[in-house]
């Protein structure tokens, strides 16, 4: 097992998702010079949608 395992799924990605895979959606954001973040949700592949598994706090916290 692998950090991160196919299919890969971005614009120059050649992976393809199929029904009841588990897949995490992973959006980040990086600035040079101070640092990133990222929020991770797991997500399994439905016919014609998905279901959210976990539920990530979306809320920008400062402290």
């Amino acid at each position: 097992m692998e950090v991160h395992e196919k299919p890969t799924v971005s614009p120059r990605g050649t992976g393809y998702l199929e029904e009841n895979m588990v897949i995490t959606i992973e959006p980040g954001i990086y600035i040079p010079g101070w640092g990133g973040i990222r929020v991770e949700d797991s997500v399994i592949v439905k016919s014609g949608g998905c279901e959210i598994i976990t539920c990530s706090d979306k809320n920008l916290i400062l402290i």
